[in-house]
């Protein structure tokens, strides 16, 4: 979205009439300077005193136009934005009467518009000016000197944004094969990248891994040269890639893509992103019993969140979890203990992802039961059902292994009444099972 607005401040360079009184000129160029150095009560003065001079003239229009372009940005920058919305609909609407239509100017004006309109949230306007946008670039076949590319993007951007996620889609693929049909058409890289990123993020939503998988493998090579580019994208990029490697089922590509990741981050500050792929990459080294490569990222993970004073966030509790239930496994019970009874408290804190505190409890239960703990494994335990009850995402699995759980403690307890209140719900859930 950052290159979006830099092509819209800009943009009315270009749009000056092919003729130019001096004096307008000459406030048109003071006003554009003052705006570049952010005076913006001098650069609103004197573009106002060039507009008084296209009112003057006999073809002032397409002057009038600019300047007025040129005013919507200044009243932008001053949070004037309903004002600025009014002077670049009006600029439009002068262009359109001057300027023989398809024109690159009008499509320019237009792009600059719904750039605005997105900005202030008019999502259904922006889109619809949007595409009149690109078609008057289309028809006068120029690219605005990257605006046509701009516009397709924010438009993709604005469809992702009201959930046409189809139309989103089938606008890059069209854009995309449409340009390797025409030879001498360039697309720049960072938009293309943008495009891809985009349409990739559907296709994960989708089910479409594989198609995602492509994209982003070719988009990735071209970066390879683009090393300032690259630093931009990479990240989203490879984590994309990590997702849809991970769907598809091949979570060893997956894992290479997440080291990429980190060792392209190596220098970088501390992120989420950074974190997330940490603990994938945990998660994945667990499931290969590598289990102390496994711990040392969860571990990592957990000191990024420090840096990022991140430890009572449910990503916190996450990693806590993984950690702990690994611990478990390897018999680390006072470790265990802390990591799964930290995790917990932050679930519990926060009200969040009731089936994963479940899971939690369910685990710290076991530890208390294998410790002859048996109060405090009824604690847990009831907090496991008690937390699953509270979702409609619970699926009867995970309620069943929480009832023979605690049923299974009382057991052992040698409180039979208790665990034979027990006996109806598991014998339900089981023959749904079936």
């Amino acid at each position: 979205m950052s290159r979006i607005l830099f092509y819209l401040f800009l943009s009315f360079y270009s749009l000056y009439a092919s003729a130019a009184d001096n004096s307008w000129q000459t406030l048109q160029t003071q006003a554009t300077e003052a705006f570049k150095a952010e005076d913006y009560q001098t650069a609103e003065t004197t573009i106002k005193q060039a507009i008084a001079v296209t009112e003057k003239a006999d073809n002032g229009a397409a002057y009038k136009a600019s300047s007025l372009n040129l005013l919507a940005f200044i009243q932008e920058a001053q949070g004037q934005h309903e004002q600025a919305m009014t002077s670049l609909s009006t600029a439009v609407t002068l262009a359109k009467q001057a300027l023989a239509s398809p024109d690159e100017q009008i499509a320019t004006l237009l792009f600059n518009q719904g750039v605005l309109l997105q900005k202030n949230h008019q999502l259904n306007k922006a889109d619809n000016v949007l595409d009149e946008s690109i078609e008057q670039f289309q028809l006068s076949q120029s690219d605005g000197d990257g605006k046509l590319w701009q516009a397709i993007l924010l438009k993709t951007q604005i469809l992702i944004s009201l959930g046409n996620q189809q139309q989103a889609l089938h606008l890059v693929s069209t854009t995309l094969s449409d340009l390797m049909e025409k030879a001498g058409t360039q697309l720049p890289l960072s938009v293309e990248s943008d495009l891809v990123l985009s349409a990739a993020n559907i296709q994960l939503k989708e089910g479409q891994y594989y198609q995602a998988i492509t994209s982003l493998e070719q988009i990735k090579k071209k970066l390879n040269g683009e090393s300032k580019l690259a630093a931009e994208q990479l990240p989203e990029l490879l984590n994309l890639l990590a997702i849809a490697y991970d769907k598809s089922g091949q979570t060893d590509k997956a894992a290479s893509i997440r080291e990429q990741s980190l060792n392209a981050q190596n220098d970088s500050p501390a992120s989420m992103a950074t974190v997330m792929q940490l603990n994938e990459l945990g998660l994945y080294q667990q499931q290969q019993n590598h289990l102390e490569q496994a711990a040392q990222y969860y571990q990592q993970a957990l000191s990024q969140l420090k840096l990022l004073d991140k430890e009572h966030s449910i990503e916190q509790a996450t990693i806590l979890g993984n950690l702990g239930a690994l611990q478990l496994a390897t018999h680390d019970t006072k470790a265990a203990e802390a990591s799964l009874s930290q995790s917990l408290a932050l679930y519990q804190s926060m009200q969040e992802r009731p089936v994963e505190a479940a899971g939690i409890a369910g685990y710290l239960g076991t530890l208390y039961y294998n410790k002859r703990q048996f109060a405090k494994a009824e604690t847990a335990f009831l907090t496991a059902v008690e937390n699953l009850q509270k979702t409609q995402s619970t699926t009867n699995e995970n309620m069943l292994l929480a009832l023979q759980n605690i049923q299974s403690l009382y057991i052992a307890w040698d409180k039979p009444s208790k665990a034979a209140q027990y006996n109806q719900a598991i014998q339900k859930i089981k023959q749904l099972l079936q």
